[in-house]
């Protein structure tokens, strides 16, 4: 058996401002013919802001779980700026904070069956309140922002009250690679 993928063509199939669904008709390892789609993102950035012991959290509501669900302040990079540039933006767009450092601890593939998108995870320390209120875009709809103590978080997590899958795998990276 062929352990290769061969690309006969490609095309859009559907396109908004914020995603792509690519259709690639392909020939599979083990030789059949078929079509294989890819949703196409840019890269999202997830920001783990500490504030002493405590992780900055938002609480938003999300239209297609139709609930609110705490996550880690986030969003994608446009194509204006790169990825650390969309991390500072968002952390202060969604929270009105700021941080003097910033470090990126590690990337992943959100859903590599079916998306080409990767989530980078960066850590900001020596955070400050910037602005009084956050900047919120028009679709966003962030109900409370709060600090929550990490020992308060695990509690959460084991809980199942943290729901954000890419939350969840960003923590761990950070949980993984703190000192």
């Amino acid at each position: 058996m062929n352990n290769k993928w061969k690309k006969i063509s490609s095309r859009i199939a559907y396109k908004t401002p914020w995603l792509r669904i690519r259709e690639d008709t392909v020939t599979r390892p083990n030789g059949k013919r078929g079509i294989y789609s890819i949703v196409e993102r840019p890269n999202v950035n997830f920001v783990i802001a500490v504030i002493d012991d405590r992780i900055l959290f938002i609480k938003e509501y999300r239209y297609p779980v139709k609930q609110s669900v705490w996550q880690l302040p986030a969003g994608t990079t446009n194509k204006k700026e790169g990825d650390l540039q969309a991390a500072k933006r968002e952390l202060h767009q969604e929270t009105g904070y700021r941080a003097r450092k910033w470090k990126k601890i590690g990337s992943f593939f959100i859903a590599p069956g079916h998306e080409s998108i990767v989530a980078n995870v960066f850590l900001a320390t020596k955070c400050y309140t910037a602005d009084k209120q956050p900047i919120q875009s028009a679709v966003e709809l962030i109900t409370r922002i709060d600090g929550i103590p990490i020992r308060r978080l695990k509690k959460m997590i084991a809980g199942g009250k943290i729901k954000c899958g890419i939350t969840l795998a960003s923590l761990n990276i950070f949980f993984q690679t703190r000192k």
